[in-house]
């Protein structure tokens, strides 16, 4: 008999998920193997130990996908009848849809939420996030109550939103846009349009001076990026000056808001990176 101690590794099911659904391990998250190039944001960071779950077949797959990707697998459990029969008497197994969510939002966005929302008392409307990729800090955002809008010049990520999404039982909006090679849908809204506006990962300096208008009186910008400085780490990037802030320069930019946060923080790999947040009167 198989006995489920407690495990620091996040549990990861490569079955597909109509065979999850008929029965999994409690406090798994269903990511089939054939899925998993396409919902790698789903998964923890490297740093988290993994333990796999499925067929042998997904089994084998799953592990080399990961292992080529650095992950590191703790253990693999192989799902026969037996197993499940196990599973079943030691009542630790569930059957139906819900999946344990094993990513996270970037820390300043959790920090916003966790923490200056009940501080300022800040009510959940309409929010926009430029550039945002596979969509993990909108969809948390979206988890809280914020009605979100994300852009980004790849359908690609794009798509992986709405999977994020109806993955998490949220709704949100998402559209396709270059920034950098037309302004239109910046130029569409109205002034005031957001109560909120998140940038990460991303600069485009011609934006910047524009992001004020967008947002409502009492509004917030929260932006996190890299500087000067990524070049010279090992991995060497972005190593273009248009990608990379200078120190100071968002508390410059946006000198007439309220500053709540100017921070440099130093990622793993050791790149800088200038988090910031602000609040527009």
């Amino acid at each position: 008999m198989m006995t489920v101690a407690s495990q620091t590794a996040a549990l990861v099911d490569c079955r597909s998920f109509v065979d999850y659904c008929r029965g999994h391990l409690q406090g798994a998250c269903s990511l089939p193997a054939d899925e998993l190039f396409a919902r790698m944001h789903e998964l923890p960071q490297r740093s988290q130990a993994l333990r796999l779950c499925g067929t042998e077949y997904d089994l084998e797959q799953a592990q080399a996908f990961l292992q080529q990707r650095d992950y590191r697998i703790a253990d693999t459990i192989l799902w026969t009848p037996e197993l499940e029969a196990d599973l079943q008497q030691q009542g630790v197994l569930e059957c139906g849809p819900q999946s344990a969510r094993l990513w996270e939002p970037a820390p300043l966005v959790a920090d916003f939420v966790q923490t200056l929302m009940p501080q300022y008392g800040i009510e959940p409307s309409k929010g926009l996030d430029i550039a945002c990729g596979a969509g993990r800090d909108l969809v948390y955002l979206a988890l809280h109550g914020w009605r979100m809008l994300g852009l980004d010049a790849s359908t690609e990520a794009l798509q992986r939103v709405q999977t994020l999404a109806a993955a998490e039982g949220v709704t949100v909006a998402t559209q396709q846009c270059d920034l950098e090679k037309t302004t239109q849908p910046l130029q569409a809204w109205q002034d005031g349009e957001f109560a909120l506006v998140h940038v990460a990962r991303y600069l485009h300096r011609p934006l910047l001076t524009e992001l004020p208008r967008l947002l409502q009186s009492g509004g917030f910008l929260i932006y996190q990026t890299f500087m000067v400085g990524c070049e010279q780490t090992a991995l060497g990037r972005p190593s273009n000056p248009r990608f990379l802030l200078q120190a100071g320069e968002l508390a410059s930019t946006f000198a007439s808001a309220d500053i709540l946060l100017d921070r440099v923080d130093v990622l793993a790999d050791g790149r800088p990176f200038n988090v910031f947040i602000a609040r527009f009167s």
